[in-house]
């Protein structure tokens, strides 16, 4: 018996992912230019989380570098 490891299921699922999500929006009556604006606030949003999150880390580790000093 073959055993797969998690990652291969996240591999899988990361895969499969555009085209559910395409079926999905379809189904739901969105058409190409809403899914394209959809997608692109998702991706803004994502950007800014991830933006944040760096800044608070290099705001800490500037932090934790003056303090030793």
């Amino acid at each position: 018996m073959l055993e797969q490891s998690g990652g291969d299921y996240v591999t899988a699922a990361a895969k499969s992912a555009p085209p559910v999500a395409v079926l999905a929006a379809d189904t739901a009556g969105l058409s190409l230019e809403q899914w394209v604006f959809v997608a692109t606030l998702v991706y803004l949003a994502l950007q800014s989380i991830y933006l944040l999150y760096k800044f608070v880390r290099d705001l800490r580790d500037d932090r934790r570098d003056r303090n030793r000093v």
